[in-house]
């Protein structure tokens, strides 16, 4: 009886070990891009965090936005890293992407976008802008932040002038050769700047709003919610890790995000929020914006947009 009940179970184990005895790990492929934001990805890849929830995520880097949701939009990404402005635009066009949570949001401690004036421009205070050409990517996150930053120093909109210049590198090879006077700016190229002796006239520091989100295809989520979950199980330990010893992971930050190695001893990581979805006053504000400026037709409900569990 004996030998017959081992016979039976090495015939289950040699036939049937997907449905017993092996769970297929379930891939997620993001879209990314090489900026501070996304370290909590990388520090989730490089110490196991995804696998140990039993997730296979594939981190795909891209040089710029427009690679990367042309990726998307083809089908060969599950997500991606980028902004409300963006995922408000992609979903407007057809696009079934759910933010699962914010990367990245402003800090009245840590600046992360800031405008700035050029080391020979004469300017020092944002009172100095009117009419004077500003370097911005035009319908992006860029252009929404520089619009919030003047709203909020009480600035005429109307005398305003942007600029479209949409590679960040030449944007800030451009004000620091004195080709421009004005530009506005992500870390760490802001810290270079100013180490250049460029001049910080206004950044986000209070402006409150969600900078950065992370989003995947709500039919994924919908059909294997549990996906959802086990990746933000894994984001969550990666931001609470950095969070705890943010210098232990400098390198992965050098390493990864092209982040310069010269500022990396002087330079503070922000704080990454938790695990938590944008407001829906900060989706109100972004559609507003896009609405007023006709680049989108209709405004989406929040369920549209966000991951409501």
């Amino acid at each position: 009886m004996t030998r017959k009940i081992i016979l039976m179970l090495a015939f289950i184990m040699v036939f049937a070990p997907s449905s017993l005895f092996c769970q297929e790990t379930p891939r997620l492929r993001l879209g990314i891009l090489p900026v501070i934001d996304t370290l909590p990805l990388f520090v989730a890849d490089e110490k196991g965090l995804f696998s140990k929830n039993n997730l296979d995520v594939v981190l795909v880097p891209f040089n710029s936005a427009i690679e990367r949701d042309a990726a998307l939009a083809s089908g060969k990404l599950d997500g991606y890293f980028g902004d409300l402005i963006s995922v408000t635009l992609l979903n407007n066009s057809g696009q079934d992407l759910r933010v699962v949570t914010q990367s990245y949001h402003t800090n009245s401690t840590c600046r992360m976008f800031a405008l700035l004036a050029g080391p020979k421009s004469g300017i020092n205070s944002i009172t100095q802008t009117e009419n004077v050409d500003i370097a911005i990517s035009e319908a992006s996150i860029i252009e929404y932040f520089l619009d919030e930053m003047i709203s909020k120093e009480k600035i005429d909109s109307s005398r305003i002038k942007k600029m479209e210049v949409r590679a960040i590198p030449i944007r800030y090879q451009m004000l620091m050769a004195n080709n421009i006077k004005l530009a506005l700016l992500p870390e760490p190229l802001v810290s270079k700047a100013v180490a250049g002796g460029a001049v910080v006239i206004a950044d986000d520091r209070n402006l409150d709003t969600t900078a950065t989100i992370i989003a995947i295809k709500e039919r994924i989520l919908k059909k294997k919610p549990e996906i959802g979950q086990r990746f933000l199980d894994a984001y969550s330990e990666s931001v609470k890790m950095i969070n705890s010893k943010p210098s232990f992971f400098k390198d992965i930050l050098v390493n990864k995000t092209r982040f310069p190695a010269s500022l990396k001893d002087k330079y503070r990581l922000p704080p990454f929020p938790d695990v938590v979805l944008p407001t829906h006053d900060d989706i109100n504000r972004v559609e507003q914006w896009l609405f007023e400026k006709n680049l989108i037709s209709e405004r989406l409900a929040y369920d549209k947009i966000v991951w409501a569990k």
